[in-house]
């Protein structure tokens, strides 16, 4: 009996993450005729990762049609046989995420997260399609090795469309490039978990809120982030003043994030943990609190894509970035600001006690991402044909 249920969730596991199924959360065939290799992130451990490129494959399947996807992990070494692979396929899409950093996958052929030589690189023939990644280089970290200058040169000039997914990104990504040719090539391409109740919009009743507040909090490079003790013991206190209004619960991308629940315990606040796995889940998990707290940049963007008011912890400028990029900065709190705790505690009343204010906001931000979204799949039809 073990044995046949071990059998069933492989079967299962296989038919879900397969590589002729593209979809996690639309649960139909793929449709159309063009074949396609995706580079990206497969992770099962952090949330941010699972979302995303499954709704990438979405998005493509709807705007461009693909009837086959190949999966290779972003932090595979490329070599003749991928290089083959992808020259068998009518374009490679590589995203999203933040995967300029020089440290999540070193090497020293790239200089960022995919280890693929300038030979390499050269030898794809099929369009290349960079997608809604971006510069997740943290505060005072230290620069891209050298190799990253001639690397990034080369792979913009190759590429067919290069969409990163804010315009902060771009701001930092410019100086690396030598000429205002390749400059321009960059385009802005916002996260597709902004995007969400646009991608499905017949999933979930995206403006229909419980009343609670969901609240995440980073624990990864702490030594950059800047959420000291003081940070997170100012946040337990805020949280605490806020359980007493509302649930709270707490919803913990990885592991490390539950760094956060002892800060939780000693403020004596009352919360419920979830530990979030399954596309659908998190869609679901995200659309319903009145307001969601976090410091991770998928704990802001997919409730944003889900008609949900965020309030955004900065200790990564790329949450500032996106809060800019939306028009509406006082979304956030800095956690170098000199009243941090104070501030914090202001706009979370606010924003949990305008919650249709907020949400007739995001859907107007998020319309305006959506536009921003099909021109861009305007400009990589074009391309491809």
């Amino acid at each position: 009996m073990v044995r046949l249920v071990r059998g069933i969730r492989r079967k299962v596991k296989s038919l879900l993450y397969g590589d002729n199924w593209p979809s996690l959360v639309k649960w139909y065939f793929p449709k159309g005729l063009k074949r396609a290799v995706h580079v990206s992130t497969f992770s099962f451990n952090n949330v941010g990762d699972i979302v995303l490129s499954a709704v990438l494959r979405d998005l493509f399947n709807d705007n461009i049609g693909v009837s086959r996807w190949i999966h290779r992990p972003v932090n595979k070494v490329v070599d003749d046989t991928d290089v083959q692979l992808y020259n068998n396929q009518d374009f490679v899409v590589i995203g999203g995420g933040g995967l300029l950093l020089k440290d999540t996958n070193a090497n020293d052929l790239s200089g960022w997260q995919w280890p693929c030589s300038i030979e390499k690189l050269q030898g794809i023939e099929v369009p290349l399609i960079m997608f809604a990644v971006g510069y997740n280089r943290f505060r005072g970290q230290d620069d891209f090795a050298p190799v990253f200058y001639d690397y990034i040169n080369e792979f913009v000039k190759k590429a067919a469309f290069v969409g990163i997914r804010n315009h902060g990104s771009i701001n930092m990504l410019r100086p690396y490039l030598r000429t205002k040719e390749l400059q321009e090539k960059l385009v802005f391409q916002p996260c597709m978990t902004t995007l969400l109740a646009h991608i499905y919009p017949k999933l979930l009743d995206y403006q229909k809120k419980e009343d609670y507040i969901a609240l995440n909090v980073a624990f990864d490079r702490q030594v950059y982030r800047g959420n000291n003790d003081g940070i997170l013991q100012s946040i337990a206190s805020v949280i605490s003043v806020l359980s007493k209004l509302t649930k709270i619960k707490y919803y913990s991308h990885l592991r490390s994030d539950d760094n956060m629940l002892p800060y939780l315990d000693k403020c004596n606040v009352p919360y419920e943990l979830v530990k979030l796995s399954s596309p659908y889940e998190i869609i679901k998990a995200y659309s319903s609190p009145r307001l969601v707290i976090g410091m991770r940049g998928h704990a802001q963007m997919i409730p944003f894509g889900c008609y949900t008011p965020i309030l955004s912890i900065v200790s990564h400028d790329k949450l500032k970035w996106f809060l800019d990029d939306i028009g509406h900065p006082e979304w956030g709190i800095d956690v170098r600001d000199n009243n941090f705790e104070q501030a914090l505690l202001e706009k979370a009343l606010y924003s949990f006690h305008n919650t249709k204010k907020l949400v007739d906001e995001i859907i107007i931000q998020q319309q305006s991402l959506w536009e921003t979204t099909k021109e861009n799949f305007r400009t990589i039809k074009k391309n491809l044909n």
